[in-house]
């Protein structure tokens, strides 16, 4: 619709950045693959991986996606509780 404002982006808790950063990292170490070899598997840029690991990214579900189908995992498997 012409006009319409979108809603503004919901952003994480802090805790909830870092639990999902760790599961990523946990994830990504577990199928030894570098952040690099991530970031090209999965499409979402290195930096961002990085700072997703860090827990000082809010990433998309999309972006989730990606990373999951990259590693081979469920992506609920990477969202903390």
């Amino acid at each position: 619709m012409p006009g319409r404002k979108s809603t503004p982006h919901v952003r994480l808790s802090p805790e909830r950045s870092k639990a999902l950063g760790e599961r990523v990292r946990q994830a990504r170490q577990h199928a030894e693959v570098t952040q690099e070899a991530l970031s090209h598997a999965s499409g979402v840029g290195a930096e961002h991986i990085q700072r997703i690991e860090r827990g000082a990214a809010n990433p998309t579900v999309a972006t989730i996606y990606a990373i999951g189908d990259a590693l081979q995992v469920q992506a609920r498997t990477l969202m903390p509780d």
